[in-house]
Protein backbone atom coordinates (compact mmCIF):
# COMPACT_ATOMS: atom_id res chain seq x y z
CA UNK A 1 0.00 0.00 0.00
CA UNK A 2 1.44 3.17 -1.13
CA UNK A 3 2.16 5.67 1.49
CA UNK A 4 0.51 9.29 0.97
CA UNK A 5 2.78 12.49 0.74
CA UNK A 6 2.54 14.94 3.32
CA UNK A 7 2.76 18.43 1.92
CA UNK A 8 3.90 20.84 4.21
CA UNK A 9 1.77 24.31 3.91
CA UNK A 10 3.50 27.46 3.33
CA UNK A 11 3.16 30.13 6.28
CA UNK A 12 1.47 33.16 4.87
CA UNK A 13 3.57 36.07 6.40
CA UNK A 14 1.56 39.40 6.95
CA UNK A 15 4.02 42.53 6.06
CA UNK A 16 4.40 45.53 8.57
CA UNK A 17 4.60 49.02 7.54
CA UNK A 18 6.25 51.72 9.75
CA UNK A 19 5.70 55.63 9.18
CA UNK A 20 8.48 57.83 9.72
CA UNK A 21 7.88 61.28 11.68
CA UNK A 22 9.64 64.30 13.22
CA UNK A 23 9.05 62.01 16.55
CA UNK A 24 10.12 59.00 15.01
CA UNK A 25 9.21 55.62 13.54
CA UNK A 26 5.80 54.52 14.54
CA UNK A 27 3.72 51.31 12.96
CA UNK A 28 0.91 52.88 10.48
CA UNK A 29 -1.70 50.97 12.83
CA UNK A 30 -0.66 53.10 15.56
CA UNK A 31 -1.29 56.04 13.65
CA UNK A 32 -4.50 55.32 12.53
CA UNK A 33 -5.63 55.10 16.05
CA UNK A 34 -4.21 58.89 16.75
CA UNK A 35 -5.85 60.13 13.90
CA UNK A 36 -9.34 58.36 14.62
CA UNK A 37 -8.98 59.51 18.34
CA UNK A 38 -8.21 63.15 16.80
CA UNK A 39 -11.31 63.05 14.41
CA UNK A 40 -13.63 62.43 17.81
CA UNK A 41 -12.82 66.07 19.07
CA UNK A 42 -16.26 68.69 19.37
CA UNK A 43 -16.99 70.12 16.31
CA UNK A 44 -19.44 73.35 17.93
CA UNK A 45 -18.46 76.68 16.80
CA UNK A 46 -15.68 78.67 19.58
CA UNK A 47 -17.54 82.03 20.43
CA UNK A 48 -16.38 84.69 18.95
CA UNK A 49 -12.95 86.76 19.51
CA UNK A 50 -14.28 90.10 19.29
CA UNK A 51 -13.37 90.80 23.14
CA UNK A 52 -9.59 89.55 22.22
CA UNK A 53 -6.94 91.93 24.01
CA UNK A 54 -3.36 91.89 23.27
CA UNK A 55 -1.38 88.30 24.32
CA UNK A 56 -4.40 86.42 23.08
CA UNK A 57 -6.28 87.32 26.03
CA UNK A 58 -10.09 87.56 25.89
CA UNK A 59 -11.82 90.44 27.93
CA UNK A 60 -14.30 89.10 30.34
CA UNK A 61 -17.76 89.99 29.34
CA UNK A 62 -18.36 92.34 32.01
CA UNK A 63 -16.43 95.04 34.10
CA UNK A 64 -14.85 93.00 36.64
CA UNK A 65 -14.18 96.66 38.57
CA UNK A 66 -17.80 97.89 38.25
CA UNK A 67 -19.27 95.04 39.94
CA UNK A 68 -16.77 95.34 42.59
CA UNK A 69 -17.90 99.08 42.98
CA UNK A 70 -21.30 97.94 43.10
CA UNK A 71 -20.38 95.62 46.12
CA UNK A 72 -18.74 97.57 47.99
CA UNK A 73 -21.91 100.56 47.88
CA UNK A 74 -24.59 98.50 48.68
CA UNK A 75 -25.15 96.50 51.90
CA UNK A 76 -27.47 94.45 50.86
CA UNK A 77 -24.75 92.98 47.85
CA UNK A 78 -22.37 93.03 49.86
CA UNK A 79 -23.86 90.73 53.44
CA UNK A 80 -25.33 88.50 50.59
CA UNK A 81 -22.07 87.76 48.96
CA UNK A 82 -19.97 87.48 52.46
CA UNK A 83 -22.73 85.29 54.51
CA UNK A 84 -22.69 82.83 51.40
CA UNK A 85 -19.11 82.83 51.85
CA UNK A 86 -18.87 82.00 55.53
CA UNK A 87 -22.01 79.23 55.18
CA UNK A 88 -20.06 77.28 52.33
CA UNK A 89 -16.67 77.58 53.62
CA UNK A 90 -16.38 79.40 56.83
CA UNK A 91 -17.69 76.84 59.38
CA UNK A 92 -14.95 74.06 59.56
CA UNK A 93 -13.94 71.30 57.78
CA UNK A 94 -13.29 67.35 58.24
CA UNK A 95 -12.23 64.11 56.53
CA UNK A 96 -14.38 61.50 55.84
CA UNK A 97 -13.81 57.99 54.90
CA UNK A 98 -14.84 56.92 51.36
CA UNK A 99 -17.16 53.93 51.24
CA UNK A 100 -15.59 50.72 51.57
CA UNK A 101 -12.32 52.04 53.03
CA UNK A 102 -10.73 51.86 56.74
CA UNK A 103 -9.27 54.00 58.72
CA UNK A 104 -5.76 54.85 58.18
CA UNK A 105 -3.90 56.97 60.99
CA UNK A 106 -0.58 57.59 58.96
CA UNK A 107 -3.04 58.47 56.01
CA UNK A 108 -5.05 60.95 58.11
CA UNK A 109 -1.74 62.51 59.67
CA UNK A 110 -0.46 63.10 56.32
CA UNK A 111 -3.49 64.97 55.23
CA UNK A 112 -3.58 67.25 58.45
CA UNK A 113 -0.11 67.95 57.89
CA UNK A 114 -0.54 68.84 54.29
CA UNK A 115 -3.49 70.99 55.37
CA UNK A 116 -1.22 73.29 58.20
CA UNK A 117 1.00 73.65 54.84
CA UNK A 118 -1.45 74.95 52.59
CA UNK A 119 -2.79 77.45 55.11
CA UNK A 120 0.33 78.29 56.61
CA UNK A 121 0.10 82.18 55.82
CA UNK A 122 -3.67 82.43 56.26
CA UNK A 123 -5.99 80.00 57.34
CA UNK A 124 -7.18 77.50 54.50
CA UNK A 125 -10.68 78.86 55.78
CA UNK A 126 -9.57 82.58 55.12
CA UNK A 127 -8.53 81.81 51.66
CA UNK A 128 -11.51 79.58 51.12
CA UNK A 129 -13.66 82.81 52.15
CA UNK A 130 -11.53 85.35 49.66
CA UNK A 131 -12.26 83.07 46.56
CA UNK A 132 -15.70 82.57 46.97
CA UNK A 133 -16.17 86.68 48.17
CA UNK A 134 -14.63 87.08 43.94
CA UNK A 135 -17.22 83.96 43.15
CA UNK A 136 -20.14 86.15 44.59
CA UNK A 137 -19.41 89.50 43.42
CA UNK A 138 -17.53 88.97 39.72
CA UNK A 139 -18.65 85.46 38.77
CA UNK A 140 -15.55 83.70 39.15
CA UNK A 141 -12.25 83.20 41.14
CA UNK A 142 -8.73 81.93 40.83
CA UNK A 143 -6.71 79.80 42.88
CA UNK A 144 -3.02 79.66 42.25
CA UNK A 145 -1.31 76.04 43.04
CA UNK A 146 2.35 76.09 43.53
CA UNK A 147 4.73 72.72 43.24
CA UNK A 148 8.13 71.94 44.31
CA UNK A 149 11.01 70.85 42.45
CA UNK A 150 9.43 67.02 43.42
CA UNK A 151 6.06 67.95 41.65
CA UNK A 152 4.28 68.16 45.40
CA UNK A 153 1.77 70.56 45.90
CA UNK A 154 2.98 72.95 48.53
CA UNK A 155 1.47 75.81 48.78
CA UNK A 156 -2.36 77.49 47.58
CA UNK A 157 -2.51 81.13 47.26
CA UNK A 158 -5.68 83.70 46.14
CA UNK A 159 -5.64 85.32 43.15
CA UNK A 160 -7.85 88.33 43.36
CA UNK A 161 -10.57 87.50 40.26
CA UNK A 162 -10.76 90.99 39.10
CA UNK A 163 -6.97 90.74 37.83
CA UNK A 164 -7.13 87.53 35.91
CA UNK A 165 -7.28 87.04 31.74
CA UNK A 166 -8.25 84.09 30.78
CA UNK A 167 -5.87 82.82 27.14
CA UNK A 168 -8.20 82.06 24.01
CA UNK A 169 -7.06 78.37 24.35
CA UNK A 170 -8.04 78.02 27.89
CA UNK A 171 -4.91 76.17 28.66
CA UNK A 172 -2.91 79.13 30.61
CA UNK A 173 -4.27 82.44 32.14
CA UNK A 174 -2.51 86.06 32.76
CA UNK A 175 -2.87 88.47 35.84
CA UNK A 176 -2.33 91.89 34.69
CA UNK A 177 -1.60 94.78 37.57
CA UNK A 178 0.32 97.86 37.72
CA UNK A 179 1.32 97.92 33.95
CA UNK A 180 3.02 93.98 34.85
CA UNK A 181 1.98 90.46 33.73
CA UNK A 182 2.37 86.88 35.13
CA UNK A 183 1.29 84.18 33.53
CA UNK A 184 -0.29 80.87 34.44
CA UNK A 185 -0.80 77.36 33.41
CA UNK A 186 -4.26 75.38 34.06
CA UNK A 187 -4.11 72.74 36.93
CA UNK A 188 -2.75 69.85 35.88
CA UNK A 189 -1.14 70.73 32.06
CA UNK A 190 1.77 68.95 31.70
CA UNK A 191 3.75 71.33 29.52
CA UNK A 192 5.52 74.05 31.12
CA UNK A 193 5.06 77.88 30.09
CA UNK A 194 7.44 80.55 31.06
CA UNK A 195 5.74 83.21 33.80
CA UNK A 196 7.16 85.92 32.64
CA UNK A 197 5.98 85.42 28.53
CA UNK A 198 3.81 82.72 29.01
CA UNK A 199 5.63 80.97 26.18
CA UNK A 200 5.41 76.76 25.85
CA UNK A 201 8.88 75.06 26.04
CA UNK A 202 11.45 73.52 28.44
CA UNK A 203 11.69 76.42 30.94
CA UNK A 204 13.98 76.50 34.10
CA UNK A 205 12.58 75.65 37.29
CA UNK A 206 12.95 79.08 38.21
CA UNK A 207 11.18 80.35 35.71
CA UNK A 208 8.22 77.52 35.38
CA UNK A 209 4.80 79.33 35.59
CA UNK A 210 2.38 78.20 38.49
CA UNK A 211 -0.49 76.29 37.97
CA UNK A 212 -4.24 78.20 38.47
CA UNK A 213 -7.76 76.31 38.90
CA UNK A 214 -10.33 78.53 37.38
CA UNK A 215 -13.96 78.35 38.79
CA UNK A 216 -16.59 80.27 37.15
CA UNK A 217 -20.47 80.34 37.85
CA UNK A 218 -21.66 79.53 34.44
CA UNK A 219 -22.94 82.09 32.16
CA UNK A 220 -24.40 81.22 28.50
CA UNK A 221 -23.26 84.16 26.80
CA UNK A 222 -19.58 83.35 27.78
CA UNK A 223 -16.98 80.21 27.26
CA UNK A 224 -14.53 81.85 28.97
CA UNK A 225 -15.76 83.43 32.05
CA UNK A 226 -19.13 83.82 34.73
CA UNK A 227 -20.94 86.13 35.88
CA UNK A 228 -22.47 86.90 39.65
CA UNK A 229 -25.67 86.22 40.63
CA UNK A 230 -26.05 89.70 40.99
CA UNK A 231 -26.69 90.51 37.46
CA UNK A 232 -30.15 90.06 37.75
CA UNK A 233 -30.49 92.34 39.90
CA UNK A 234 -28.24 95.38 38.51
CA UNK A 235 -30.93 97.37 38.21
CA UNK A 236 -32.29 97.00 41.95
CA UNK A 237 -28.57 97.91 43.42
CA UNK A 238 -28.29 100.95 41.04
CA UNK A 239 -31.71 101.88 42.17
CA UNK A 240 -31.24 101.73 46.06
CA UNK A 241 -27.91 103.46 45.03
CA UNK A 242 -30.04 106.19 43.63
CA UNK A 243 -32.01 106.67 46.81
CA UNK A 244 -28.84 106.46 49.04
CA UNK A 245 -27.77 109.85 47.23
CA UNK A 246 -31.58 111.39 46.83
CA UNK A 247 -31.35 110.97 50.58
CA UNK A 248 -27.73 112.74 51.32
CA UNK A 249 -28.71 115.34 49.12
CA UNK A 250 -31.46 116.08 51.23
CA UNK A 251 -29.78 116.02 54.22
CA UNK A 252 -26.81 118.04 52.85
CA UNK A 253 -29.76 121.02 52.03
CA UNK A 254 -29.64 120.53 56.11
CA UNK A 255 -33.53 118.89 55.53
CA UNK A 256 -34.76 122.19 53.53
CA UNK A 257 -37.62 120.74 51.06
CA UNK A 258 -38.02 121.52 47.47
CA UNK A 259 -39.73 124.28 46.98
CA UNK A 260 -41.06 127.34 45.42
CA UNK A 261 -40.23 130.87 45.73
CA UNK A 262 -42.96 133.56 44.13
CA UNK A 263 -41.34 137.03 44.09
CA UNK A 264 -44.59 138.95 42.93
CA UNK A 265 -44.61 142.69 42.57
CA UNK A 266 -41.38 145.01 41.30
CA UNK A 267 -38.70 143.48 42.55
CA UNK A 268 -34.81 144.97 42.17
CA UNK A 269 -33.24 143.62 39.76
CA UNK A 270 -31.25 140.39 40.05
CA UNK A 271 -33.37 140.36 43.52
CA UNK A 272 -34.30 136.77 42.36
CA UNK A 273 -30.90 135.49 41.52
CA UNK A 274 -29.75 136.74 45.23
CA UNK A 275 -32.36 134.49 46.54
CA UNK A 276 -31.77 131.73 44.97
CA UNK A 277 -28.04 131.75 45.56
CA UNK A 278 -28.49 131.91 49.06
CA UNK A 279 -30.94 129.00 49.60
CA UNK A 280 -28.90 126.87 47.09
CA UNK A 281 -25.59 127.62 48.66
CA UNK A 282 -25.43 129.43 52.27
CA UNK A 283 -27.97 127.23 53.85
CA UNK A 284 -26.57 124.18 52.72
CA UNK A 285 -24.87 121.60 54.84
CA UNK A 286 -25.23 121.43 58.82
CA UNK A 287 -22.35 123.50 59.62
CA UNK A 288 -24.86 126.37 58.24
CA UNK A 289 -27.93 125.76 60.03
CA UNK A 290 -30.37 127.34 61.62
CA UNK A 291 -29.31 130.40 59.10
CA UNK A 292 -31.32 133.10 58.43
CA UNK A 293 -32.09 134.70 55.48
CA UNK A 294 -33.43 138.51 55.65
CA UNK A 295 -35.42 140.32 52.87
CA UNK A 296 -35.61 143.85 52.35
CA UNK A 297 -39.10 143.93 50.98
CA UNK A 298 -39.85 146.59 48.34
CA UNK A 299 -43.69 148.42 48.76
CA UNK A 300 -46.41 146.89 47.42
CA UNK A 301 -44.12 143.58 46.66
CA UNK A 302 -44.96 140.23 47.68
CA UNK A 303 -42.15 137.16 48.82
CA UNK A 304 -44.10 133.33 48.62
CA UNK A 305 -42.21 130.11 50.13
CA UNK A 306 -43.90 127.10 48.93
CA UNK A 307 -42.53 123.89 50.24
CA UNK A 308 -43.14 120.92 47.96
CA UNK A 309 -44.74 118.04 49.56
CA UNK A 310 -42.64 115.22 50.48
CA UNK A 311 -44.48 112.18 52.09
CA UNK A 312 -45.91 110.78 48.76
CA UNK A 313 -42.44 110.91 47.81
CA UNK A 314 -40.67 109.09 51.13
CA UNK A 315 -43.24 106.94 51.22
CA UNK A 316 -42.97 105.55 47.58
CA UNK A 317 -39.45 105.44 47.88
CA UNK A 318 -39.46 103.06 51.19
CA UNK A 319 -41.92 100.85 49.09
CA UNK A 320 -39.42 101.04 46.28
CA UNK A 321 -36.27 100.25 48.17
CA UNK A 322 -37.47 97.42 50.04
CA UNK A 323 -38.88 95.84 46.68
CA UNK A 324 -35.34 96.30 45.11
CA UNK A 325 -33.30 94.62 48.57
CA UNK A 326 -36.08 91.70 47.82
CA UNK A 327 -34.94 90.95 44.35
CA UNK A 328 -31.43 91.51 45.35
CA UNK A 329 -32.16 88.56 48.05
CA UNK A 330 -34.13 86.25 45.62
CA UNK A 331 -30.84 86.30 43.02
CA UNK A 332 -28.79 84.93 46.20
CA UNK A 333 -31.69 83.13 47.49
CA UNK A 334 -30.90 84.38 50.78
CA UNK A 335 -33.01 84.42 53.69
CA UNK A 336 -33.42 87.89 54.95
CA UNK A 337 -32.70 86.47 58.54
CA UNK A 338 -28.89 85.28 57.97
CA UNK A 339 -28.06 89.09 56.52
CA UNK A 340 -29.80 90.48 59.80
CA UNK A 341 -33.61 91.28 58.27
CA UNK A 342 -36.11 90.86 60.64
CA UNK A 343 -39.14 89.26 59.17
CA UNK A 344 -42.33 89.92 61.34
CA UNK A 345 -45.66 87.95 61.38
CA UNK A 346 -47.20 85.00 62.69
CA UNK A 347 -45.41 82.67 60.24
CA UNK A 348 -42.06 84.80 60.60
CA UNK A 349 -40.18 81.65 62.50
CA UNK A 350 -41.46 78.48 60.42
CA UNK A 351 -41.58 80.22 56.63
CA UNK A 352 -37.53 81.39 57.99
CA UNK A 353 -36.81 77.70 58.82
CA UNK A 354 -38.21 76.55 55.60
CA UNK A 355 -36.41 79.26 53.82
CA UNK A 356 -32.84 78.15 55.17
CA UNK A 357 -33.75 74.67 54.40
CA UNK A 358 -33.72 75.49 50.91
CA UNK A 359 -30.99 77.63 50.62
CA UNK A 360 -28.36 75.14 51.99
CA UNK A 361 -29.91 72.63 49.95
CA UNK A 362 -30.31 74.14 46.40
CA UNK A 363 -27.50 76.75 46.92
CA UNK A 364 -24.73 76.32 50.03
CA UNK A 365 -24.50 72.41 49.14
CA UNK A 366 -24.13 72.17 45.59
CA UNK A 367 -21.42 74.54 46.02
CA UNK A 368 -19.50 72.67 48.79
CA UNK A 369 -19.76 70.11 46.59
CA UNK A 370 -17.61 71.42 43.66
CA UNK A 371 -15.35 72.82 46.18
CA UNK A 372 -14.87 69.84 47.55
CA UNK A 373 -13.80 68.27 44.78
CA UNK A 374 -11.26 70.82 43.85
CA UNK A 375 -10.06 69.84 47.30
CA UNK A 376 -9.63 65.97 46.67
CA UNK A 377 -8.14 66.86 43.49
CA UNK A 378 -5.33 68.83 45.26
CA UNK A 379 -4.93 66.53 48.39
CA UNK A 380 -4.97 63.62 46.16
CA UNK A 381 -5.98 60.72 48.79
CA UNK A 382 -7.59 57.58 48.03
CA UNK A 383 -9.05 56.92 51.32
CA UNK A 384 -10.53 60.34 52.93
CA UNK A 385 -12.67 63.10 51.20
CA UNK A 386 -12.68 66.93 52.36
CA UNK A 387 -15.88 67.94 53.51
CA UNK A 388 -16.85 71.38 54.58
CA UNK A 389 -19.10 71.73 57.49
CA UNK A 390 -22.69 71.69 57.00
CA UNK A 391 -24.74 75.07 58.11
CA UNK A 392 -27.06 74.57 60.85
CA UNK A 393 -30.76 75.00 59.95
CA UNK A 394 -32.38 74.32 63.13
CA UNK A 395 -34.51 76.81 64.99
CA UNK A 396 -32.50 76.43 68.65
CA UNK A 397 -35.20 78.02 70.59
CA UNK A 398 -37.95 75.60 69.33
CA UNK A 399 -35.85 72.61 69.50
CA UNK A 400 -34.68 73.44 72.89
CA UNK A 401 -38.63 73.53 74.32
CA UNK A 402 -39.08 70.43 72.15
CA UNK A 403 -36.64 68.71 74.30
CA UNK A 404 -37.47 69.90 77.64
CA UNK A 405 -40.90 68.48 77.40
CA UNK A 406 -39.64 65.29 76.43
CA UNK A 407 -36.73 64.93 79.07
CA UNK A 408 -39.60 66.11 81.60
CA UNK A 409 -42.32 63.07 80.46
CA UNK A 410 -39.42 60.50 80.05
CA UNK A 411 -39.10 60.19 76.78
CA UNK A 412 -35.78 61.02 76.59
CA UNK A 413 -32.37 61.53 78.46
CA UNK A 414 -30.66 64.57 79.78
CA UNK A 415 -27.51 63.24 77.79
CA UNK A 416 -30.04 62.18 74.73
CA UNK A 417 -31.42 65.65 74.41
CA UNK A 418 -27.70 66.84 74.69
CA UNK A 419 -26.13 65.51 72.26
CA UNK A 420 -29.26 66.07 69.79
CA UNK A 421 -28.03 70.21 70.73
CA UNK A 422 -24.63 69.53 70.00
CA UNK A 423 -23.42 69.46 73.73
CA UNK A 424 -21.25 67.26 75.40
CA UNK A 425 -22.91 64.62 78.00
CA UNK A 426 -22.00 64.11 81.32
CA UNK A 427 -22.01 60.87 83.80
CA UNK A 428 -25.49 61.48 85.45
CA UNK A 429 -27.48 62.52 82.28
CA UNK A 430 -28.30 58.70 81.44
CA UNK A 431 -31.42 58.45 83.64
CA UNK A 432 -34.71 58.92 82.94
CA UNK A 433 -37.07 61.62 84.56
CA UNK A 434 -40.55 62.08 85.20
CA UNK A 435 -42.16 64.43 86.65
CA UNK A 436 -42.99 64.36 90.26
CA UNK A 437 -46.43 66.04 90.71
CA UNK A 438 -48.07 63.59 87.87
CA UNK A 439 -50.79 62.04 90.12
CA UNK A 440 -53.50 59.40 89.50
CA UNK A 441 -56.89 60.47 89.21
CA UNK A 442 -58.64 57.30 87.87
CA UNK A 443 -59.79 55.26 85.28
CA UNK A 444 -61.63 55.65 81.76
CA UNK A 445 -64.93 54.54 82.82
CA UNK A 446 -66.69 51.74 80.69
CA UNK A 447 -69.85 52.35 79.01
Amino acid sequence: MAKKKTIAKKETLKGRVFVGTSKGVYPYSVLQKVEMASSLSSKQLEESQSWMNVNDLIAPPYSAESFLMLYESNSTFWRCVNQLAIDVAGLGYAFHLKDGKEENKQELARLNLLIDTLGAEESLRKKWKELLVDWGSIGYFGLEVVRNIKGDIVQLHHVPAHTIRVHKDKKKYAQSRNNKKVWFKKFGEPKDINYKTGKQGTVPFKERANELIFYKNYYPKSDYYGVPNILSAIGDVIGMLGLRDYNLAFFENFGVPSSIIILEGEWDEGSADKVSDYLNKEIKGTENAHRSLVVSQPENCKFTHVPLDTKVKEGSFRLYGNDSRDRILIAYSMPPERIGIRVTGALGSNVAEEATKIYVQSVVEPLQEDLEDIMDMILQSEIYQFKFADVDTRDNDALSEKLRAEVKAGIKTRNEARIEMGLQPYPEGDTFLVEANLVEVGTVEEE
